[in-house]
């Protein structure tokens, strides 16, 4: 780093950009503003200095801090978030609630008035620090830059709070910078040696994590994978052949899609057959890696399940909703290579399988439809791709209907399993990974976010959108809402008459409305070999997908073993 500068700010700033990108920041998320301007200015600057390090833009915070979350998840490492003051803070809050409840290392940026502006009726002043309180794992507010406080006294005071961005109490935090004006520097430069003279390299800090002891086994033993990485799901999959364990696995395990003989297909409809929860009956143990299972019948299956539950993750966090697992907080990979588990014997529900996926091929058949169009998505994904299903309907189709396959990483946001922000998570995930993305969205998760399709002139791998247009929120269809006929509508499902032909030409998409099976094939895979972003676009009526899975799971409650 350079010691000539013009100003204090312009000083300040740039180690501040430096400091985040010696502790691992790759990419750095600005939206405009006038009083961030020495962060936008350092940020530029470092940027041309540093080729491995990229700058993103977009007007709308809130769509600017999911579109950070989506290069965290894809790149695996902290990334950055530089705001103006007033209400452009506040709306980073949706993405680092979410950020929070996963671990994922957000930094927020956020510049601010001094603190003599506050309260006074200055303009674009609000209280910031403490804004997100329980939703950072720590925050910073620094006070106004200031020659009398020296470099190494700030390098000190962002690596404090940056070392929270690793080990297993990672997750996003907060620096609070106040800028006083004139916010930009002269033509004169001065020189900041003697002011950056006691800044210090920055030190590794190791975290490891707290040591665990291997409890007694009770056989036979299944495992459930909850929401895990690639790492940590191939050490539960190798334990798992070993010694031969059935995995009930979640669509955000990076197990579920995989095809291998210990993973369960269609776990979540396994589970609606009588006499396959009855031959579950018979496992004395569960051991759970992750969590935050989708399925709702796998949660209701754990909250009765009468043997030895213990819960793996290596975060400290509480993660059964039931609270009667056995919480162990230790790495899944070194859990996994430590304990013992002798050959388990088969659930001998191969018939029950073989009757499952008869029932499953003829419920999406005829007529095209959501859950189809979810299982044309899981066969055809090209390999290398990641797969973000949207909250609501969109990732409960996945987990019940995809066929297990190739194992593409599935990416989701279920930390809060909110519907905003899920275009910009996806535009991140595409642009942080070559190979691209798909999104499976529903229509409302896509008005509620539809600024962000403005980030695909950025996006320079393939995104394919796919958008379920079933009229509002087809969700509720399938929940008790349904039954207030009087108040259904407008209360809960939303009806809003559009379509998103002009949405994708407005911002430049290439865009297609297929309405049969094969003709929606044709038009993913197109996409997919064609690069850019395409919204694909799915009509059907709103009560439709509810049918056919209340049906579906009517047909599966009756199902009995076949000798």
């Amino acid at each position: 780093m350079g010691t000539q500068f013009t100003h204090i700010n312009e000083a300040w700033a740039h180690l501040l950009i430096d400091r985040l990108y010696q502790h691992g920041v790759r990419d750095i998320c600005l939206a405009p503003g006038s009083r961030s301007a020495p962060l936008a200015l350092a940020a530029a600057r470092h940027c041309d200095d540093h080729p491995d390090l990229r700058l993103h833009t977009h007007f709308d915070e809130r769509g600017l801090a999911f579109l950070g979350l989506g290069l965290c998840k894809a790149g695996r490492r902290p990334v950055a978030l530089i705001t103006t003051s007033g209400t452009a803070v506040p709306n980073l809050h949706p993405a680092l609630v979410e950020a929070f409840q996963t671990h994922h290392p957000l930094v927020a940026v956020t510049a601010d008035r001094p603190e003599e502006l506050v309260g006074c009726g200055a303009n674009q002043a609000i209280v910031q620090p403490g804004i997100f309180q329980t939703h950072v794992r720590a925050a910073l507010n620094l006070p106004a830059p200031d020659t009398t406080l020296s470099g190494g006294w700030l390098a000190q005071q962002l690596d404090a709070i940056l070392a929270r961005l690793q080990g297993p109490g990672r997750g996003p935090v907060h620096i609070n910078a106040p800028f006083r004006e004139p916010l930009y520097g002269t033509e004169e430069s001065l020189d900041f040696e003697p002011w950056l003279s006691d800044v210090m390299p920055v030190e590794p800090s190791p975290q490891p994590l707290p040591g665990f002891s291997l409890h007694r086994l009770r056989e036979p033993v299944i495992f459930v994978a909850g929401q895990l990485d690639t790492e940590e799901a191939a050490a539960v999959l190798a334990l798992a052949e070993k010694s031969s364990v059935p995995i009930l696995a979640d669509i955000g395990s990076q197990l579920r899609l995989t095809e291998h003989p210990c993973v369960l297909a269609h776990p979540d409809l396994l589970l609606a057959i009588t006499h396959a929860r009855r031959r579950l009956k018979a496992m004395h143990q569960v051991i759970q890696f992750g969590g935050r299972i989708t399925s709702k019948r796998i949660n209701q299956w754990l909250a009765g399940f009468q043997g030895q539950y213990w819960l793996v993750s290596p975060h400290e966090d509480h993660l059964d909703p039931e609270h009667h697992a056995t919480q162990i907080q230790a790495s899944i990979p070194e859990f996994c290579g430590q304990i013992q588990i002798p050959p388990q014997r088969g659930l001998d529900i191969e018939s029950l399988q073989s009757q499952l996926s008869e029932h499953l091929e003829l419920a999406l058949t005829y007529p095209f439809s959501e859950p189809a169009a979810a299982r044309i998505i899981a066969d055809t994904i090209p390999e290398g791709m990641l797969l973000l299903p949207g909250n609501s309907l969109s990732i409960r189709l996945l987990d019940m209907v995809a066929r297990p396959g190739r194992g593409n990483r599935c990416i989701t946001n279920r930390g809060a399993s909110g519907i905003d922000g899920l275009v910009a998570t996806a535009m991140g995930l595409a642009m942080g990974h070559p190979a691209g993305a798909t999104l499976l969205i529903g229509d409302l998760s896509l008005l509620h976010d539809m600024n962000s399709l403005a980030l695909a002139k950025q996006c320079p791998h393939p995104l394919i959108i796919v958008v379920l247009n079933n009229d509002g929120g087809g969700i509720f269809n399938l929940l008790p809402a349904a039954e207030q006929k009087g108040h259904f509508q407008r209360l809960f499902q939303l009806p809003h008459g559009l379509t998103f032909r002009n949405a994708a030409a407005l911002f430049g998409l290439a865009y297609a409305n297929p309405d049969s099976a094969a003709g929606f094939e044709k038009a993913y895979t197109d996409a997919c070999r064609k690069g850019g972003v395409t919204l694909i676009e799915l009509n059907f009526p709103p009560n439709q997908s509810s049918r056919i899975i209340k049906g579906l799971i009517s047909a599966l409650m009756e199902v009995r073993y076949e000798t």
